[in-house]
């Protein structure tokens, strides 16, 4: 096991009715039906100060969930993938204004798609505006799409034909060549597009360290912060911790297939525990030690979209930012940065509180239950006030 559940110093933290609030806003969304489960964690002035697990693991199962329990927490990889290019940045490996095609060949040519006849294929596209760029990756503004059918029937489709398909086991350095022939959504830096950027980002830190992106992570990440319940690939004496992950259909939460995927996926392919990923969180409001410089920190928790949105937050590199113009939409405390995964795994910092609240459930559905989370950051910051 990880030791998730310890304070830097080695103690459990004890029971701190401050958060009564937060546990009984959670409490009551299991209660109704509304999320199997949830793994609630709070860190602040640099230890754990609040853990706490409601509901099942699996809703077809009577096993309660703990908070060692390990979750797929799908796109709260991507600000691990960021921080994993941010110290090649640091180590002088390449730098954010790069040119991919420096690295991946297979983005030489980058073009914007015009038209696409899904039923002929007959496609136009034209040469995009600029090439597309290590920041272009890490702020989704690359014009990648994420190539879900349902979504967007072209791009969907389009991808599809290419061979670029979800759960497929194609592994990574074939499915980015693919991707690198397939035409953009816009020009590069244009708009912010949510899509497969950071599995683009994950093939290219193998490309420039030399090294397998677990290999890399671990080395470079993991384990200097003791992050000992975290894999791209559960191992078998591990998989009876896995949460279940489920889906609402009508109106019922259903348990979802779970196939232990192959492919070292950059934008969603971690397992992980709360605890383990808040001391991941715990770096980053410790500014960056022991594995990243405050400087680069402080750089990845800018706005580098401008005036772009991202699903209501804006954007910096692999983090959603609540700032002034945007915080009212994004409903989370303002001055913070953090981001989530799609079956409701959320992580939240309150930098002027050294703190952090995480919000680790297990269903997929619209808005990633981000009200909810809004509900129980908003009591972490009160009783933290």
């Amino acid at each position: 096991m990880g030791g998730d559940a310890l304070t830097y110093s080695g103690r459990t933290p004890a029971k701190d009715l401050r958060f009564d609030e937060a546990d009984r806003i959670i409490r009551a969304a299991v209660e109704r039906g509304d999320i199997p489960g949830v793994a609630l964690h709070v860190r602040a002035e640099g230890r754990v100060v609040h853990e706490q697990a409601f509901g099942r693991r699996r809703v077809d199962g009577d096993a309660a969930l703990s908070t060692d329990d390990i979750f797929p927490v799908a796109s709260l990889t991507k600000p691990v993938v960021a921080i994993g290019i941010l110290r090649l940045c640091e180590a002088g490996a390449l730098r954010l204004d790069d040119p991919i095609v420096r690295y991946l060949k297979e983005f030489a040519e980058p073009r914007v798609l015009v038209s696409y006849d899904i039923e002929s294929g007959r496609m136009l596209a034209r040469p995009a505006r600029s090439v597309v760029t290590v920041r272009h990756l890490l702020t989704h503004t690359a014009g990648i799409h994420d190539g879900f059918p349902r979504a967007d029937d072209v791009m969907g489709t389009l991808y599809e034909r290419a061979g670029v398909v979800h759960g497929d086991g194609t592994p990574m350095a074939e499915k980015v060549k693919r991707l690198g022939s397939l035409p953009l959504v816009h020009d590069p830096g244009q708009a912010w597009t949510y899509g497969l950027s950071s599995d683009v980002t994950g093939r290219l830190i193998e490309v420039v360290s030399g090294q397998s992106l677990d290999h890399y992570l671990a080395r470079h990440i993991f384990e200097p912060i003791g992050l000992a319940s975290t894999y791209f690939f559960v191992p078998a004496e591990e998989r009876a911790r896995v949460v279940g992950r489920h889906v609402r259909e009508g109106g019922q939460v259903v348990r979802a297939p779970w196939v232990q995927d192959r492919y070292l996926s950059g934008g969603g392919g971690l397992h992980t525990t709360v605890g383990n990923y808040g001391r991941f969180v715990q770096m980053l409001l410790d500014g960056g030690r022991p594995v990243l410089s405050s400087q680069s920190v402080a750089l990845m928790t800018q706005n580098h979209i401008g005036h772009l949105t991202a699903f209501g937050f804006k954007y910096g590199l692999g983090a959603g930012l609540a700032t002034h113009d945007a915080g009212v939409e994004s409903q989370l405390p303002v001055g913070g940065f953090g981001w989530y995964g799609i079956y409701s795994t959320w992580f939240w910092t309150l930098p002027l509180r050294r703190a952090a609240v995480l919000f680790f459930g297990n269903v997929l559905v619209p808005g990633m239950n981000r009200l909810l989370f809004a509900r129980v950051a908003a009591a972490v910051d009160a009783a933290l006030g």
